[in-house]
């Protein structure tokens, strides 16, 4: 999505190939009136280019929008916007947060100011990026970064 830093700076676009590839994705999955243009785009953003998180992210928002279905049959009008991509985004974010400890928040933090770990064959670390909490990018060089949505942790919980 973005080459290493870029992320963090204020207006970055991501790399258009790859948006355009995951918004194909989505667009494949979701149909377009089902769905507006804007989610679209936080979507591919939120899932830090991740193909299983872009999945994992539209999935829940799906599941919100049945909820909504199923309490309100007759209401054509609902879609994936930006209230529901941001439901979704809190309960993932309450995911993570239930199981990351102390340890976890520092090896996350040094993750994120300088792109590795200092021990990237450490089992916590390793289980971090097992589980997503950090993200593996390999463009050009390896990188490390936090996941999108586990940033906005870090950022509760002042480490960054």
């Amino acid at each position: 999505m973005f080459d290493r830093g870029e992320s963090r700076q204020t207006n970055a676009v991501p790399n258009p190939e790859a948006k355009a590839t995951l918004a194909e994705v989505i667009n494949k999955r979701i149909s377009a009136e089902l769905i507006d243009p804007e989610a679209i785009d936080r979507l591919i953003i939120y899932s830090g280019g991740i193909l299983r998180e872009l999945i994992r992210l539209s999935n829940e928002c799906c599941r919100i929008c049945l909820r909504l279905i199923r309490r309100n049959p007759d209401d054509e009008s609902i879609k994936i916007n930006a209230e529901i991509l941001e439901q979704a985004i809190t309960k993932l974010s309450l995911d993570f947060d239930t199981r990351i400890g102390t340890a976890d928040y520092e090896i996350l933090a040094k993750t994120y100011h300088n792109f590795r770990p200092d021990d990237p064959k450490e089992q916590r670390f390793l289980d971090l990026l097992h589980g997503l909490y950090v993200l593996e990018y390999r463009n050009g060089q390896l990188w490390y970064d936090v996941h999108p949505i586990v940033l906005g942790l870090l950022k509760q919980q002042g480490e960054i």
